[in-house]
């Protein structure tokens, strides 16, 4: 399939191939210099998963091999095998967190990109200064987007991946260049459970707020939030099927956007946008958006949805979901009381640009209404449906009371990611005795994120059209699920269902022939 991919991709409407860069974040790292070249060239020259993973398993082999040598074998302590490793050609063997790497990278240039490796311990030192800085600069202002590998350090990255981030953050020529740019990460731990989410959902969380987009795994991976390797020896990643397969979705996620990306086409209309308000106080976070979306109007079809005094029934968790494969017209949820509002507001739900969940957070909850967390549940059937919103783009929208405590902005991050969307930075007011104190740094923010936005939308419907844009859920750790899978499998159902879909994007990256601007309260 991925073969496929990358020959299906219509070069002629396309940009130069867009470079993704793979960073390793490990002391331990075994590859740097002109073993990163190498790295790269014994990648290009695997044809399948199966050889790649006896590639893999050689090198973690080999790895370990490096450290027998180095000391081990003689008994020597730990600085002692460390400062022998340093002293290596760094083009032999590979380490935990770079196993994970290296699966990630293949499958990205499986998905017609170019693919570059940068180790950090080749360029930060001990000491804190900066060695080659030049080099590393050059790497990184080529890059179109960012593959971050690295070990767990008590539920987060390791020192080595935040003197990274603090240099996209600090440097402001790069961080100019990695203004809407896409991001995945990859996380190695000793355990199963050993922090890998929430060390992605950091890195993650980092990373939009410096102005990259946020991606997670790829649908066959259940779209979560990036590889998440076990392996607490050295040599041992390359045992764990589920943690390369994890990688792999990652990689696989970042390769398929930038292709996206790098298609000439944008969106002539006005983008369409659903601004879901989904807690609120005295209708203040609807006035808000009213005014931010009033000051846009050249630039979007905006529709506001008051959802947080709505009625939304909490999600029953069905074993089988959604209820049937059919037209994602059909709203297929088992909930179908007329007192639930989901039902009417699913067809409102297809078809946009942008999804802005809308929230206020103040210092006092219990003045709040809110249908948030309901409304995120009960999106489950869309995620099911053969993620519905894939490749929208979510940007979360918090009106803030200073004070308050909530961590809106990173749940909406953390739940929105899973329907395979691109994430973008969080739009943050600051409410302070009625008055928002940073006004022009979100209408700057917004019009930044629609400008971003427009560049993807044209490269989803380009996708469409070169038949590239389907996407299956995959329903990991459901039984039942899965049996109902192959049964509408069977029976075509999903094919029909895809088809339908297909077609109504393809009118769609036809036309875009945008109506009037509209802004109505449902």
């Amino acid at each position: 399939m991925n073969t496929e991919r990358s020959q299906g991709l219509d070069e002629g409407k396309m940009k130069k191939k867009p470079v993704l860069l793979g960073v390793a974040a490990s002391l331990r790292n075994a590859r740097w210099g002109a073993g990163s070249q190498k790295l790269l060239d014994s990648l290009a020259d695997i044809e399948d998963e199966e050889s790649l993973f006896s590639y893999l398993e050689r090198e973690s082999e080999l790895h370990l091999e490096n450290f027998v040598n180095a000391g081990r074998k003689d008994g020597k302590d730990f600085l002692e095998i460390y400062d022998a490793l340093k002293k290596s050609k760094g083009d032999r063997g590979l380490s935990n967190s770079e196993i994970a790497l290296a699966a990630a990278l293949w499958a990205a240039r499986n998905c017609g990109v170019e693919i570059d490796h940068l180790s950090l311990s080749e360029f930060f030192l001990p000491s804190g200064k900066v060695k080659n800085a030049d080099l590393l600069r050059a790497k990184l202002l080529r890059a179109d987007g960012l593959l971050l590998s690295g070990p767990v350090y008590f539920g987060d990255r390791g020192s080595l991946a935040q003197t990274f981030q603090n240099l996209i953050c600090q440097d402001e020529e790069i961080r100019s260049h990695f203004q809407g740019k896409p991001y995945a990460g990859l996380a190695v731990g000793a355990k199963r459970n050993g922090g890998q989410e929430t060390c992605l959902i950091y890195q993650m969380w980092d990373m939009i707020n410096a102005g990259l987009l946020g991606l997670g795994n790829d649908s066959e991976t259940t779209a979560q939030y990036g590889g998440t390797g076990h392996a607490g020896d050295v040599g041992t990643m390359h045992r764990d099927t589920y943690g390369l397969n994890t990688s792999m979705g990652a990689g696989r996620r970042i390769g398929s956007v930038l292709s996206l990306l790098s298609h000439e086409e944008r969106v002539s209309d006005r983008l369409r946008v659903a601004f879901l308000i989904l807690q609120d106080h005295e209708d203040r976070a609807y006035e808000w958006v009213s005014s931010v979306s009033e000051d846009c109007g050249e630039s979007m079809r905006a529709c506001i949805y008051a959802l947080s005094d709505k009625r939304i029934m909490r999600c029953l968790a069905c074993d089988i979901c959604p209820t049937h494969i059919d037209v994602d017209e059909e709203y297929r949820c088992i909930i179908k009381s007329t007192n639930d509002y989901m039902g009417d507001i699913h067809r409102d739900l297809l078809y946009n640009d942008i999804l802005i969940p809308v929230v206020m957070s103040r210092n006092d909850g219990a003045e709040v209404e809110s249908n948030y967390q309901q409304f995120i549940e009960r999106t489950r059937y869309l995620r099911r449906g053969d993620y519905v919103f894939s490749n929208n783009v979510v940007a979360p929208m918090v009106l803030e009371e200073l004070g308050s405590r909530e961590n809106m902005p990173m749940r909406i991050m953390t739940s929105m990611i899973r329907h395979h969307t691109i994430m973008t930075r969080p739009i943050v007011g600051h409410l302070h005795e009625g008055e928002i104190l940073n006004g022009r740094q979100v209408a700057s923010e917004f019009r930044e994120m629609l400008e971003a936005s427009r560049s993807i939308a044209g490269g989803r419907l380009a996708e469409v059209r070169s038949g590239l844009a389907e996407t299956k859920y995959n329903p990991v750790g459901y039984i039942l699920s899965a049996d109902k899978n192959a049964e509408d499998e069977k029976r075509n159902e999903r094919r029909v269902m895809m088809a339908d879909r297909m077609q109504k994007y393809e009118r769609e990256a036809e036309k875009r022939l945008a109506p009037d601007r509209v802004i109505e309260r449902t």
